[in-house]
């Protein structure tokens, strides 16, 4: 995959989280199975799409004083370090992603 294809293809899962929510993820992780061939690898290329538009997001988050916050909540639940919940976030993204692209291309 090109780096700018796969710009555009994190961008696109960064723009569906962004205006519908989590559930876009695996949406457009199976649209995008559907228009590639499966030699071409859709399913690494919508993992690493979802990650890296997550991992952005977040990252992009964390400028906001909201997040220090939200975090030290999130603390008070989960016995981890901030860092490794937002990890967590960003396999989930790519876990949807790839759940999704694997069975649309299983079926295809």
């Amino acid at each position: 995959m090109t780096f700018v294809r796969m710009m555009l293809l994190a961008l696109v899962f960064g723009a569906g989280t962004w205006f519908l929510g989590w559930w876009s993820v695996p949406l457009i992780a199976a649209l995008y199975s559907l228009t590639r061939p499966a030699d071409s690898g859709p399913v690494r290329d919508a993992t690493v799409g979802a990650a890296l538009a997550w991992g952005v997001m977040l990252a992009w988050h964390t400028t906001n004083p909201a997040f220090g916050r939200l975090s030290s909540a999130i603390g008070g639940i989960f016995p981890v370090p901030t860092v490794v919940v937002m990890f967590i976030a960003v396999l989930f993204a790519a876990a949807l992603a790839a759940a999704a692209a694997r069975v649309v291309m299983q079926r295809g």
